[in-house]
């Protein structure tokens, strides 16, 4: 008897276990918006500006770790896995650096991307979902 109650035990704690691995989420397939507190620079689209799109992919692994992005060494933003964020930047040449932090930092693991936009083009940036890689999208 108390075999057969073991065993049923078992069953239904695997059971229970077992429970969340059918459940589909989105989590891996939609870019969100970064949060408005992490943005803090261009913003405000202004005559002859150009746009700047910046799109960290999505994953479970890379969660700890955060993706500083610096356009013309000046902190504009701070994305996480699968976040996105647009910069309407004054045309022309412009530096763009990944920064590290948390979990995936490592000194001298930055990445730089030169962008030359013209007035009112938008170029887009990947960044891979740990953050350690910055590359320009070809369209």
């Amino acid at each position: 008897m108390k075999a057969a109650q073991s065993v049923a035990g078992a069953v239904v704690v695997g059971a229970l276990l077992l429970t969340g691995c059918g459940v589909t989420n989105d989590h891996d397939k939609v870019i969100r918006d970064a949060v408005a507190n992490r943005v803090f620079l261009y913003q405000t689209p202004g005559a002859n500006d150009a746009t700047l799109q910046v799109v960290r992919a999505n994953g479970y692994f890379g969660g700890g770790c955060s993706s500083q992005i610096m356009i013309d060494d000046k902190f504009a933003a701070q994305l996480e896995t699968g976040e996105q964020v647009s910069f309407s930047v004054p045309s022309g040449s412009h530096v763009v650096t990944l920064q590290n932090s948390g979990a995936c930092h490592k000194t001298g693991s930055d990445a730089q991307v030169q962008a030359t936009l013209a007035p009112g083009e938008t170029t887009q940036l990947a960044v891979n979902k740990w953050g350690s890689s910055l590359s320009q999208v070809k369209r």
